[in-house]
């Protein structure tokens, strides 16, 4: 017990039996604050500044968007402070075998179309475990990951870097709080069950900027490590990567974002429904 609130007090130099401070509550922001990393309890950064950027819950920029917090969280970060940074954490108390997973909340900032990227690293020893996550500024979204099986008994570093802002600019971007990661951490049964092989239909008799035709295209392969590819006569064809969010929403990014695939995916992972960049009806069934 000691050791513990020892450790939370120092900081991440000795780790946490958890992730400290996930929601970025630590301190109590007024509005938007740049606090050098050790007043934010439990982070690292790797910013130009050495700065970690805080938001308040209803904050915003000039005439900009009010940004309000997802559920569970009263503060957020801006993970593109003052340039494509990087947030850390060091996290102690997984037990050596046990299964764990991770979950966040994430949201871009400049556009309700184009996204913001962040990549997520999990490093547990010799393993490294990543994926890329892409939102707009629509709306939280809420991901979660198994990241495998704990390798000894110790430390996890978890971090969250920018990759990407829809604004092209370094200080614009990538919304993050309500963050986990531990053995608790379970995904939803249709992210969970999201992988696999399915049939792929398209359906342009509705379209006008499709060729008229209700197809069967083969089938799409969506992998455990977030690619995407159009299985056609046994050949590879069109590949992508591909996410799934907490509420069952798929994107699937063909080609580096010359088609995109949205859909919802039906709890049981064997339907997929949704359309692509021009209309395009699109259902994938296992």
């Amino acid at each position: 017990m000691m050791t513990t609130l020892v450790a939370a007090a120092l900081g991440v130099a000795y780790g946490h039996a958890q992730v400290v401070n996930g929601d970025f509550s630590q301190p109590a922001v007024k509005g938007i604050q740049f606090l050098a990393q050790d007043k934010v309890t439990g982070w690292k950064t790797n910013d130009s500044k050495g700065q970690i950027e805080i938001w308040e819950s209803g904050a915003k920029v000039g005439s900009g968007p009010v940004f309000n917090t997802p559920p569970g969280s009263k503060q957020f970060a801006e993970v593109n402070a003052n340039s494509h940074g990087t947030l850390s954490q060091e996290v102690r108390g997984i037990s050596a075998g046990n299964q764990y997973g991770f979950s966040f909340w994430h949201r871009g900032r400049h556009s309700a179309t184009e996204e913001d990227s962040i990549e997520v690293t999990v490093k547990d020893g010799a393993n490294v475990w990543k994926k890329t996550y892409s939102t707009t500024n629509a709306a939280w979204k809420q991901y979660t990951a198994i990241v495998g099986t704990k390798n000894g008994d110790g430390p996890v570093m978890l971090s969250f870097q920018a990759k990407s802002t829809a604004s092209n600019d370094p200080t614009i971007g990538n919304f993050l709080t309500g963050i986990k990661l531990d053995a608790s951490v379970k995904p939803p049964p249709c992210v969970a069950n999201a992988a696999g092989d399915y049939q792929w239909t398209t359906d342009n008799t509705k379209t006008t900027q499709g060729n008229g035709k209700l197809e069967n295209v083969g089938v799409v392969k969506l992998t455990a490590d977030q690619k995407a590819v159009n299985l056609v006569g046994g050949r590879d064809g069109r590949k992508g990567t591909w996410q799934i969010t907490n509420d069952c929403q798929v994107t699937i990014d063909w080609e580096n974002g010359k088609y995109f695939d949205r859909l919802t995916l039906n709890a049981d992972g064997k339907q997929m429904t949704g359309k692509n960049q021009i209309g395009t009806i699109i259902t994938g069934k296992k």
